[in-house]
């Protein structure tokens, strides 16, 4: 298991699942979040082994400078695990705003490269680590009302298989994870007659809870995962099955 990690959007939702699950296997863990307090909050009743760093993905420079403060806390990072999405408004093509697009765009994919940018750059210099971004059952099926999301995770899935065959000859594993539905807040944001939809369509019949998505972590940080690279896992309850 990996004995240091930072966990992007770790204040709520899965990100908070991660930190708890990780950090009950002895990992160190920073959360990091846009909102430090709830950040502080989570590392708070997780103990000893878990502390906050503000990091708005979105902004580049801040991503520098969260990364910069780790270097002088940790000998390295074993592992980063980006779960730091916005949903952002339920709104089709026509009726979607420039601010909006740009908003969830930045958030969830641009955000996902800053983090994965520096984290490579560590890595590389500490003989390897591992990667694994959060997509979604969105980015391999349409959702009305949700293109903006759906693209920046369809693009989180492409930018994991490329940083893969990138970095496989530094020992750098990037995978990512992609979920169904899932209880969150960010679930709580969608309208009551499409959940009960998605229910419906779910061969499983239920929403995952947070802590089965952070057992998929667990797995991908430990010494079982050292064969998967560039690899999308998705526990969605059989919403999406590939051939």
């Amino acid at each position: 298991m990996c004995q240091s990690a930072l966990v992007t959007g770790g204040g709520s939702g899965i990100g908070q699942a991660v930190v708890e699950a990780l950090s009950c296997r002895g990992v160190r863990v920073f959360v990091g979040d846009v909102d430090k307090e709830k950040a502080e909050a989570v590392a708070r009743a997780v103990g000893q082994r878990a502390e906050p760093v503000f990091v708005d993905v979105s902004q580049s420079a801040t991503v520098t400078a969260a990364f910069a403060f780790l270097r002088t806390q940790l000998p390295r990072l074993d592992l980063l695990v980006n779960c730091a999405a916005v949903l952002g408004r339920v709104a089709s093509v026509e009726e979607a705003d420039d601010q909006q697009w740009d908003k969830v765009l930045q958030v969830n994919l641009a955000g996902t490269f800053y983090c994965c940018r520096e984290a490579v750059k560590w890595m590389k210099e500490t003989g390897g680590g591992r990667i694994i971004n959060f997509a979604s059952v969105a980015a391999f099926m349409p959702v009305p009302g949700a293109a903006a999301y759906g693209v920046s995770k369809a693009g989180v899935v492409q930018l994991t298989k490329t940083l893969a065959r990138e970095v496989a000859m530094y020992n750098i594993r990037v995978n990512a994870i992609a979920p169904g539905y899932v209880e969150t807040p960010m679930l709580d944001e969608l309208d009551p007659a499409f959940r009960e939809q998605v229910l419906r369509r779910t061969p499983l019949g239920r929403f995952a809870k947070p802590q089965e998505i952070a057992a998929v972590v667990v797995f991908l940080a430990s010494p079982e995962a050292d064969f998967f690279t560039g690899q999308v896992l998705s526990p969605n309850g059989g919403l999406v099955m590939w051939p």
